[in-house]
């Protein structure tokens, strides 16, 4: 398979037929609207030059326009450069610069602010209104781009309305291109552990994912089902799975700008939601919501999460109450990085095993190495490496000649893509996923994976979140140990317990000498635990 993701869109579309595609604000948008404003958008930008090879920028949170611009810029060969959409002015315009984006989308009610930085990179900017989807009654709430005054929209330079764009675009015609070994994108990485990397992937990439992920579901007819798109776009994890898989695949998405818990149990309880996918701390958050418990649970069936450790005791939490409800649905552990397009190995129901990450999908090939790139024996850590169709082209070093930085290629050819994480595997094939490399603390020459002291503190049940990172004492490494709280208690007596409990079941080298109690941790753009700001400093002159 050969296909930008426009193409593949086209191909699923006539299995699908026409349905609703999108539904947002109680407007439902046909597929059919959808591919019209797609390929009214691409004909827009080849009349203004823009054409394959170029890169434009898609600035915005999940809204039905998420979806028009990425495929109008993919079926013409123009890269979308895909940015978290709460980025500062000037983060913005490094990646403008750095990527030589052409043209910008940007959603009016967050464009104030970006003015002057996009009045002085001298490019088209595409003003998105909700207003553009989203019918009467609704409308009036949403016509930010004509009512806005004194907000800074009056001064863009180059501003052009989605609307017209769409207008214009439709009376002219494009110049497609179908290719899918190219570039189609451009991912910043939101790592923990350093500054992002941008990761070059294809539409191969893309499509190869949502062909593996379908293999995963059961047939259904389009438009029955619904998906509750949560994950951003400007991650793999959200592109590939939350946006790419369900359009493809017939499911009606409900594009969520911002995730809130009661909003999205209203959702759950509202419309046959069956795909529901996020990380660790969304979950924890809709389950801690009074509105999550309800027979609704019954219709969820393909439940995924990764991003970020999920404890074992929310897996459990959770499919209990989905079964209590009369469900069959489970949530399953998976694991990936931008780099592979996002999930790589997961549980199904078919293979699930208590704590791992399950086994990989279809042509995807993961080993545990040890230093020396050789794989190691199962039972022993080492790094997960991962071999297949949706390993990335390469990192965007400033031009878009292929290197293989993060990638080593063996004496066969074959690529595979040094992740940085620590695991396992055990003698059935499944994986456990043991850390970051970066994350691996060193106490007396021994390692100490900060995985093993959180699964053993989460039994705690007063523990809500636990975190173990780097601390030191005296400039002597040590295992520092953050932990939020379920309900208010006396600092004193909670770090006793802990202490306590962590002796009677850890190794002595792995026991806490640093515990914290904290109201809440600080976060990454995609909500896992930021755990570099958490770690202690090392200071040179402390004695």
């Amino acid at each position: 398979m050969n296909l930008t993701c426009y193409d593949y869109l086209k191909v699923c579309a006539k299995k699908t037929g026409d349905f609703t595609a999108v539904q947002a604000f109680g407007s439902k948008i046909k597929l059919s609207r959808i591919i019209s404003d797609i390929d009214a958008l691409a004909a827009y930008f080849n009349s203004i030059g823009i054409v394959k090879g170029d890169s434009v920028t898609i600035f915005l949170p999940n809204v039905v326009h998420a979806f028009t611009t990425f495929y109008s810029l993919n079926k013409i060969g123009v890269i979308a450069n895909i940015v978290h959409p709460l980025t500062s002015p000037d983060g913005l315009k490094e990646s403008i610069d750095l990527t030589k984006s052409k043209a910008i989308f940007i959603l009016d009610i967050l464009a104030a602010k970006y003015a002057d930085i996009l009045n002085e990179a001298g490019i088209p900017c595409i003003i998105c209104s909700n207003s553009d989807y989203v019918t009467a009654p609704a409308v009036p709430a949403f016509r930010i781009f004509e009512k806005i005054k004194g907000k800074g929209l009056e001064k863009y330079k180059n501003a052009v309305k989605y609307s017209k764009a769409v207008s214009i675009g439709s009376e002219k015609t494009s110049v497609d291109y179908h290719d899918g070994s190219q570039i189609a994108v451009y991912l910043h990485g939101g790592g923990t552990t350093g500054k992002s990397k941008t990761i070059m992937l294809s539409s191969n990439n893309l499509n190869n994912l949502a062909e593996k992920l379908n293999t995963l579901d059961i047939p259904h007819k389009a438009g029955d089902e619904y998906s509750l798109m949560v994950l951003p776009i400007f991650h793999a994890f959200g592109l590939g799975i939350a946006m790419h898989f369900p359009l493809t695949h017939g499911f009606t998405s409900i594009p969520m700008p911002q995730f809130n818990a009661e909003t999205a149990n209203k959702h759950l309880k509202k419309h046959n939601v069956t795909f529901l996918l996020g990380v660790p701390n969304m979950y924890k958050k809709m389950m801690e919501d009074k509105g999550f418990d309800g027979p609704h649970l019954k219709n969820l069936r393909l439940v995924f999460c990764g991003g970020d450790v999920l404890p074992e005791r929310l897996v459990k939490e959770f499919n209990k109450t989905v079964a209590k409800n009369g469900g069959k649905g489970k949530l399953f552990r998976g694991y990936g990085l931008t780099e592979v397009s996002s999930v790589c190995t997961v549980n199904t129901y078919a293979n699930c095993r208590e704590d791992s990450i399950g086994k990989p999908l279809d042509d995807i090939i993961v080993q545990i190495w040890d230093e020396k790139r050789a794989e190691v024996p199962a039972g022993t850590t080492g790094e997960i490496v991962v071999k297949g169709d949706t390993a990335m082209i390469g990192y965007f070093n400033g031009d878009n000649t292929v290197k293989n930085e993060g990638v080593y290629v063996d004496g066969s050819g074959n690529r595979w893509v040094m992740t940085g994480d620590l695991g396992y595997k055990d003698s059935d094939g499944f994986i456990y996923f043991t850390g970051r490399k970066k994350r691996m603390i060193i106490i007396s020459g021994y390692n100490v994976y900060p995985i093993d002291i959180e699964n053993v503190v989460m039994q705690l049940p007063f523990v809500s979140e636990v975190c173990a990172v780097q601390g030191y004492i005296k400039n002597k490494p040590c295992v520092k140990l953050c932990v939020t709280l379920k309900e208010p208690m006396n600092k004193n007596d909670v770090s006793d317990t802990i202490l306590s409990y962590c002796k009677k079941n850890l190794a002595k080298f792995s026991w806490p000498r640093k515990i914290e109690i904290m109201d809440s941790f600080p976060r990454t753009k995609m909500s896992k635990i930021d755990f570099m700001k958490l770690s202690d400093v090392y200071d040179p002159k402390e004695r």
